[in-house]
């Protein structure tokens, strides 16, 4: 008989932190947190003059 083996964790984990987590969990319950982190820092990008505005349709 062979041993299981342990769940695989997703790997963006290791991005966010504990106050991350918190901030995830009490402001966009339900929603992926991958989408989440991608648009924050789509909108930080073009705040910051290092990506031109576009529409997203979606």
């Amino acid at each position: 008989m062979t041993t299981p083996r342990p769940a695989r964790r997703p790997q963006a984990r290791k991005y966010v932190n504990a106050a991350s987590a918190e901030l995830l969990a009490r402001c966009f319950p339900g929603m992926i947190p991958a989408l989440v982190i991608e648009e924050a820092l789509r909108e930080k990008a073009v705040r910051e003059g290092r990506l031109p505005a576009t529409r997203r349709t979606t």
